[in-house]
């Protein structure tokens, strides 16, 4: 009798252990998913259109074009799936070298999650709209309809399994490619917390059972499901490639390995951020409590003959460095420069080499108001006039040596940054928020940045941007102002002279 009662008591000791776990695994971030979405919306959508079919043929017709429509949307997600884990890949390989993952990896995986995220997305729309087929309620009693269905929603919800182990674990397991994933990127409208959402919907135990239990419903209709159907035939390959159905046919627990794992990894994400979030809360405290201090006006503050003399020189793409010791947060800044920012250009040279794109178009009344200055500031990154930057003794203009289409892609990648929150944990792995010298950090991918580190996170200082203009680096020194006089002779050198080189 023993014997036959330890199953049961194992399975019920599991299915506490995972749920329980679970749950209090994820206590701390409670983040939406990409592809949690409205299934009961989903579910109506198809029986709709199943009433407006006019017999059992129609119906079959509207279940292969889905099929088909479902063929080319898999294949887009393993074509983005395959470019996101590049990304990962390549940002790991740096992390593992001691590196900070460079801007243009951020960037790149940030493009790639969306991308992937939006796909996805749709994947778990069909799996959704077509799980009623394996139940008594189903939209229509033909049982041929009712298999080709639940097919299609079984390897659907396979997919987004596939990617996970395949894509989605590799993000979760490398901390320093987690954190930069999971914190989102608004500019490519990815909000933070959805890596967890989707580890989170990988391990959800109801989830799991409805494919297995589509599962049982195709085992209990072999002969229907071996049909001659190319439309069935084509989704029987996709369930025998899934590496998911290997497990999900059999149970719909998950592997005791892979839950320790993805919990430890939840428990290291709610961790992290709430180290992030106590230190940017002190962090902020102290920055806007000192940043309100100000002694005096900057030297070059409407100065209008210096305002005239900067605007003849700047071009769309320039990086403004800038002094202000009579400000308390001056103080608190290591080496010479405290503050940095992009020049967008005017409203006609931005319209020059943007045109009518849809990023510049938000901003286009910011930019015909003179406010060209792209800054991150404590209540966020934003758009200035070059007046407003001017209250300052020192200001230098860098340039990178770019063509038009060059600059026009900076210009975009500085766009994308407009309305993020300011970084005070000044951690330039991270997107989702932005601090002055990590907006160059983010916009210039291209350069290889000098960094530094302080509490764990890499971090970048204007003096570490300001040396890229010195001994052969990428960036040059066109225009320099030093206590409020113009610079004479050779910028460079008087550069170097202010960075102690």
């Amino acid at each position: 009798m023993t014997a036959m009662r330890t199953p049961p008591l194992l399975l019920i000791a599991a299915i506490v252990l995972q749920t329980s776990g679970f749950w209090a695994a994820g206590c701390a971030a409670r983040h939406g998913s990409p592809v949690r979405l409205d299934e009961r919306a989903a579910e109506a959508a198809l029986r709709r259109d199943v009433v407006a079919c006019a017999d059992a043929a129609a119906v079959h017709d509207l279940l292969a074009a889905e099929v088909v429509a479902y063929a080319a949307l898999a294949d887009r997600l393993a074509a983005e799936r395959a470019a996101l884990r590049q990304g990962a890949v390549a940002a790991a390989a740096a992390a593992d070298r001691g590196e900070p993952v460079p801007g243009a990896l951020v960037e790149e995986l940030g493009r790639a999650f969306s991308s992937a995220s939006a796909t996805a997305r749709a994947v778990a729309g069909v799996a959704a709209r077509h799980d009623p087929w394996r139940r008594r309620d189903a939209p229509h009693p033909e049982r041929r309809l009712r298999v080709l269905g639940t097919a299609l929603s079984v390897v659907a919800a396979l997919e987004l399994y596939d990617s996970y182990l395949l894509c989605g674990a590799l993000l979760a397991a490398h901390p320093p490619v987690r954190k930069v994933v999971d914190r989102g990127d608004a500019g490519f409208g990815t909000p933070g917390g959805q890596l967890d959402g989707l580890t989170r919907d990988y391990l959800d135990l109801g989830r799991r059972y409805r494919v297995h239990d589509g599962f049982a419903f195709l085992a209990g209709h072999r002969s229907l499901l071996a049909a001659d159907d190319p439309h069935l035939a084509w989704l029987r390959e996709r369930i025998d490639a899934s590496p998911s159905a290997r497990t999900l046919r059999e149970h719909w627990l998950v592997p005791l390995g892979e839950f320790a794992g993805e919990t430890a990894n939840l428990v290291h994400s709610d961790l992290r951020r709430l180290a992030d979030a106590a230190m940017g809360g002190a962090s902020k405290g102290f920055g806007n409590a000192v940043g309100a201090v100000q002694f005096r006006r900057g030297l070059l503050h409407a100065d209008a003959q210096a305002e005239a003399a900067v605007a003849a020189v700047l071009r769309p793409g320039d990086i403004l460095l800038e002094k202000t010791p009579f400000r308390l947060t001056d103080r608190f800044i290591p080496g010479h420069w405290g503050h940095v920012a992009i020049w967008l250009g005017t409203a006609g040279e931005a319209r020059a080499l943007l045109g009518d794109d849809p990023l510049l178009a938000r901003h286009a009344a910011a930019l015909a108001a003179g406010a060209g200055v792209c800054e991150a500031l404590r209540d966020g990154v934003q758009l200035n006039p070059l007046a407003r930057f001017l209250d300052v003794d020192d200001l230098a203009v860098l340039r990178c040596r770019l063509d038009d289409a060059g600059r026009a892609a900076h210009l975009r990648r500085a766009l994308r940054q407009l309305g993020k929150p300011y970084d005070f944990n000044f951690d330039v792995e991270t997107a989702d928020r932005i601090v002055c010298s990590e907006l160059v950090y983010q916009v210039f991918t291209g350069i290889a940045w000098p960094t530094g580190a302080a509490l764990g996170r890499a971090t970048i200082s204007p003096d570490q941007v300001a040396v890229r203009a010195i001994d052969g680096g990428p960036l040059e020194v066109v225009a320099l102002w030093h206590d409020g006089r113009r610079v004479d002779g050779d910028p460079e050198t008087a550069m170097r002279r202010l960075l102690g080189r």
